[in-house]
């Protein structure tokens, strides 16, 4: 895992990559990544291995982790 910026953010997006954003459900449903995958922080392990598609990359988007 590494933190990355927004060029870096965009040009994976190009690339095919899946966005997940952890934002717990009242604060995704009034501001979030469009077409961002709604994945709460605390079900990501769980749920992500059914969600995502590993053959892509994935971004983990966290608007408090910094």
């Amino acid at each position: 895992m590494r933190v990355i910026g927004h060029r870096e953010v965009a040009r994976l997006l190009e690339a095919g990559a899946q966005i997940i954003d952890v934002l717990p459900a009242h604060e995704y449903q009034s501001a979030h990544i469009r077409g961002a995958i709604h994945l709460p922080l605390y079900r990501v392990f769980r749920d992500a291995p059914k969600t995502l598609d590993p053959a892509r990359p994935v971004i983990l988007y966290c608007r408090d982790c910094l």
